[in-house]
């Protein structure tokens, strides 16, 4: 159902235009084949317009706050007709809300969903870095190192040309609520998604890269903190943050660092797969006084950026089963 409301802002440059504001329920899913589970599904991610005025009433002081267009992405009148808020609630509906959903089927104190979901994000990293490597970049897997009571583990995954290295830190962490509704908590949102992350993936290289045979002759590092969204490119906080790196971080090796979105990797990785040379391409970004999201710069160089092999197949395979959930008997 969120996939078929994204595709009206996206299905063509001026799609909107025609379409209706207000939609109605029955109309748009009354055919389908599990349309009573569509219609519930869409219930749980609206509410009343009545009761969004009184929130915005009770939040007028509040200009920052968001939440509940991230709470509920749809409003709802009471003739069976509803609207979308926009397409940037929707898409975190994707993930955001899905999680939390299952995430509160479990006890507060409990972890075992946030883990679980972790570490399939960690794998998922993994599998699509592995998968463009090719002929001209070598992956570099996972490894172990220290002694045998103290082992630690490296970065999630690696990517070398050469003399150069990409060192992927994958985290599935979103945008702290608050940060993303009510503009606070932006010191530990930061640290969260990108500081921590490459001090993490700086100090591994720092006891590793002159002792491991596959690192052997990694004259540059290049890390990357890979999360579910990525810090927005705010001045201010990128100048914060590379400060609090540079003065904290202990191999000289790394010399670009970067917090990226899992679409922003993926646009990434669809270059490599295409055979381009990303390292002058990440310093060019990293050394850049225009400070651009970096989806918009790769698009800006290369526009005709889409989906890895691997992203297609599963993009295909996706959408195949949901015209059958829809739509076959």
């Amino acid at each position: 159902m969120i996939f078929g409301e994204v595709d009206t802002y996206y299905s063509d440059v001026n799609s909107l235009l025609f379409q209706p504001m207000w939609r109605d329920v029955e109309s748009k899913y009354g055919h389908l084949k599990n349309a009573t589970l569509v219609k519930k599904a869409l219930g749980l991610l609206s509410r009343p317009v009545k009761e969004y005025q009184e929130w915005a009433n009770n939040t007028g002081d509040l200009r920052w706050d968001f939440s509940e267009f991230y709470f509920f992405p749809f409003l709802e009148d009471n003739n069976g007709k509803y609207i979308s808020v926009s397409d940037v609630t929707l898409i975190n509906a994707f993930f955001e809300k899905a999680f939390w959903m299952i995430r509160d089927c479990y006890p507060e104190g409990d972890s075992r969903a946030m883990s679980f979901y972790g570490r399939l994000f960690e794998k998922y990293i993994q599998k699509i870095t592995e998968d463009v490597a090719g002929h001209n970049y070598i992956f570099i897997p996972e490894y172990t190192y220290g002694n045998k009571g103290n082992s630690r583990k490296s970065s999630d995954a690696y990517l070398r040309k050469g003399n150069s290295l990409l060192a992927v830190e994958a985290k599935g962490f979103p945008i702290l609520l608050d940060c993303m509704t009510r503009n606070e908590k932006v010191d530990k949102n930061n640290s969260k998604l990108f500081i921590k992350p490459v001090l993490q993936a700086d100090k591994c290289m720092y006891e590793t890269v002159d002792i491991m045979p596959a690192l052997s002759g990694v004259d540059e590092v290049f890390v990357v903190s890979v999360t579910m969204d990525s810090i927005n490119a705010v001045p201010g906080y990128y100048n914060c943050i590379h400060n609090k790196i540079a003065q904290n971080k202990k191999c000289d090796k790394v010399r670009c660092f970067f917090n990226f979105s899992v679409e922003e990797y993926e646009m990434l990785l669809c270059l490599v797969e295409s055979g381009e040379d990303i390292f002058p391409f990440l310093k060019e970004y990293f050394e850049n006084n225009l400070l651009l999201p970096f989806g918009n710069y790769i698009l800006d160089r290369y526009p005709g950026t889409g989906r890895t092999k691997f992203m297609e197949g599963i993009f295909k395979q996706a959408t195949n089963e949901m015209k059958v959930f829809l739509f076959e008997e």
